[in-house]
């Protein structure tokens, strides 16, 4: 099924008309395989509420923040449609500051110091793929989002 195509059943089984619901596009945690699969599995279970990306990741790559309202259909590596997001915050933050009652929403039990470590090494990789400075101190967009639709079949296939 195409994301076009999901979209129609997901208007279909709401009920509501495409005037009121905002299409924003697709996205796929992370780039591919165990680790994106392991950030949709959390999301489908609704346990990540919230994705972290350094602020200059998106100056970089031109791309606009989110805001709050924005829907997006969440795909698979494979990009098969699995359910659709409505995005309900983005708060900016310094990395240093980011409190555990945000970080706890990224959806994995680990204590805020090893949530921290392992946010360090991923931010550390895209700032040498986008090519700016890590820092500690660096701004970090924090979107927080909310399962919106998802059908069992969606999950399984």
């Amino acid at each position: 099924m195409t994301a076009g195509e999901y979209w129609k059943r997901y208007l279909k089984d709401t009920g509501k008309s495409e005037d009121e619901a905002v299409y924003s596009g697709e996205l796929i945690f992370e780039d591919s395989g165990f680790t994106g699969q392991t950030q949709l599995e959390l999301v489908l279970s609704e346990k990540k509420t919230a994705s972290f990306t350094p602020f200059d990741s998106f100056s970089i790559n031109m791309e606009r923040l989110p805001v709050a309202g924005e829907v997006y259909i969440v795909e698979g590596s494979d990009e098969k449609p699995r359910c659709i997001i409505e995005v309900t915050d983005v708060k900016i933050v310094p990395f240093d500051e980011i409190p555990w009652s945000l970080a706890q929403r990224d959806g994995e039990d680990d204590p805020l110091k090893d949530w921290h470590d392992k946010q360090k090494e991923f931010f550390m990789e895209e700032a040498d793929l986008c090519g700016f400075e890590y820092s500690e101190h660096m701004n970090v967009v924090c979107e927080i989002f909310k399962l919106i639709y998802c059908r069992q079949s969606d999950i399984l296939s």
